[in-house]
């Protein structure tokens, strides 16, 4: 691991090394191991596990993830001491390790993607004692969650590749000039004026993607009240519910939409919007995510809206899933 004295210089190491490494064809290495969406703790005692180490680590993956009706955290926290670190933990996804040396002068990180296995990111944290320690996660804790969710969508890509669905790959490519990777399993239910509606349908939940298309004018396209109100337009006229006049709408009362700028999505600068939709008319609902980003050739927004329907059942990993096929679209 490449030791980094000054802590912010992590973030560019980070990104760059994680880019990289799924550049690679050749001398692959073991795929990582863990669970969906966790995160591995190894310290040096239970003391430092069930202290402020532990507590500052779990506090902050495992937050509950926001639009999702029923609590989930965002990642499971597990943990073992370093003397239980073998070659099988070594080559886990989504790797901490957090090590006391109190005589340390100043805190020491050192870092390494696709250490022991692929895709995987691992980050070891030194201090001269555990208050130092926390300082020094809280530092790292933001950008190392986005490698950790970049990390899991490289999971389900792996699985998702090999079962692309060419028909509609090659009907968005053709109607947007984009490419996609969506795996068998979803249909074209809709595709019409610059939408496109692609569903997966099994018998306790519902998947889908809804892609739509418009001119680029101006920033403010791109502003959150446009987004809301260009997105319910579309729902509204092309995604029906199951009842006569019912529609998908976003839900803005209860659990409203919330915003950020993704500037390493891989299409380009891109807006995020993650909530909650509903029915009007009807009584579904769920969580979505959808991203929109600039085509600056074609002068046009592209937006893909995912959405999950699954009742009173875990939904985390299934809009996770949907994230990792957004997260491909190239132009």
């Amino acid at each position: 691991m490449k030791k980094l004295q000054v802590l912010v210089l992590i973030i560019a190491v980070a990104i760059a090394s994680v880019s990289c490494s799924e550049k690679k064809t050749e001398n692959r290495k073991d795929r990582s191991v863990g669970g969906t969406s966790e995160v591995l703790l190894v310290t040096q005692n239970d003391e430092q596990w069930n202290g402020v180490m532990g507590q500052a680590v779990r506090d902050f993956f495992e937050e509950d993830q926001y639009g999702l009706p029923q609590p989930e955290k965002n990642f499971r926290v597990a943990h073992i001491n370093v003397n239980a670190l073998n070659d099988m933990f070594k080559k886990h996804r989504n790797l901490i390790i957090g090590e006391i040396i109190h005589d340390l002068p100043n805190p020491i990180i050192e870092t390494q993607a696709d250490w022991q296995s692929a895709p995987q990111y691992a980050i070891k944290i030194k201090a001269k004692d555990a208050e130092s320690w926390v300082k020094v996660f809280d530092s790292q804790k933001d950008e190392l969650k986005n490698i950790f969710d970049k990390n899991e969508r490289a999971r389900f890509m792996d699985f998702f590749r090999p079962m692309l669905n060419t028909k509609v790959v090659e009907t968005l490519k053709k109607v947007y000039g984009i490419t996609m990777t969506v795996p068998d399993g979803y249909y074209i239910a809709t595709n019409k004026d610059y939408c496109t509606w692609l569903r997966k349908e099994e018998t306790d939940k519902s998947l889908g993607l809804i892609i739509y298309q418009l001119p680029y004018t101006s920033t403010e396209d791109l502003s959150e009240a446009r987004l809301i109100k260009v997105c319910d337009s579309i729902t509204h006229k092309y995604i029906p519910g199951p009842a006569d006049g019912s529609y998908m709408t976003l839900d803005k009362e209860f659990v409203k939409p919330v915003f950020r700028v993704v500037p390493d999505f891989p299409a380009g600068y891109a807006v995020e919007m993650r909530g909650q939709w509903n029915t009007v008319g009807d009584f579904m609902g769920g969580p979505y995510v959808a991203y929109t980003v600039v085509n600056p050739e074609a002068n046009k927004l592209i937006t893909v809206y995912g959405y999950v329907y699954y009742p009173n059942k875990a939904k985390r990993d299934l809009l996770r899933q949907l994230e990792t096929i957004i997260w491909s679209l190239k132009f």
